[in-house]
């Protein structure tokens, strides 16, 4: 069964990218090392993390490609960023193998359920006071690309998510852009994050290739399938649409995986009370 869960998990992962920027890692790691026992080992689940990221680096480069079609990347706006991650990643990288697996699975689990939350609760991020495409960063700004650069690099490496989700909220929230641009900036960084990442995770621990190959060839052509697929759709309807499709989507899957892996404490507190 692991084959078709495999290929579920990089499906949803890839409609997430298209539909909203978001990395692979926020799908398919929870669903990998809930319901995939080959990755409840020692390293699963920093295996999970490389084989997301891996399939993160097609996919976030077709929904680029997309959103660069339709004038949808704003890298004035976006290249401080740009520069703060890819320095960082790394070094996030080599923290993750060290935490391993309780942080790592915890993390991405709560992770997926909350931002699914966030999406059904604003669906459109759009401002009032959008910056025009374009537009260069003032002082505030440039401080705000530095502090976020850094913390969303580091994080890159160490939970194995492009930081696409938390790029997304910085754009739209703390730089004003459009919601669209701010999907197609974040998905043209996490194409150069998700390489550096991966690299590194595979460099740190090499039997990712040599053990799982075959997942990750598999994985990272599904996921770019379908991130090309609902890049397609997105760039199509109304930003509110695009929120509410991920929000159920993320928030079904994120409740779900949390179920399951808190299964047996949530029986052992059913118990209790009964």
């Amino acid at each position: 069964m692991e084959p078709l869960v495999l290929i579920l998990a990089s499906a949803l992962a890839g409609i997430g990218t298209g539909l909203a920027g978001l990395s692979a890692a926020t799908v398919m790691v929870p669903v990998l090392i809930t319901l995939c026992p080959s990755f409840a080992g020692e390293t699963g689940a920093y295996q999970a993390t490389a084989i997301a990221l891996a399939s993160d680096i097609l996919g976030s480069a077709v929904t680029t490609w997309t959103y660069w079609r339709h004038g949808n990347i704003d890298l004035r706006r976006g290249w401080i960023m740009l520069i703060c991650i890819l320095c960082m990643c790394t070094v996030g990288s080599y923290a993750a193998w060290v935490a391993g697996n309780v942080v790592l699975g915890a993390f991405t689990l709560f992770l997926t359920f909350f931002i699914g939350i966030r999406f059904l609760v604003k669906p459109d991020t759009t401002r009032e006071d959008t910056a025009a495409h374009g537009e260069r960063l003032d002082a505030k700004g440039i401080a705000i690309s530095l502090f976020f650069g850094l913390t969303i690099g580091f994080g890159t490496g160490f939970v194995g998510t492009g930081g696409g989700m938390m790029m997304l909220v910085v754009f739209t929230v703390f730089l004003h852009m459009d919601l669209k641009s701010a999907v197609g900036t974040s998905t043209f960084i996490m194409t150069f994050t998700a390489l550096i990442a991966s690299v590194s995770h595979i460099l740190i621990h090499p039997a990712i290739v040599t053990e799982r190959a075959g997942a990750l060839v598999l994985c990272a052509a599904t996921a770019t399938v379908f991130s090309l697929g609902s890049a397609r759709f997105a760039n199509r309807v109304d930003n509110r649409t695009v929120g509410l499709v991920t929000g159920v989507v993320l928030t079904v899957l994120g409740g779900t995986m949390l179920a399951l892996h808190y299964w047996d404490v949530l029986a052992g507190f059913a118990s209790l009370l009964g």
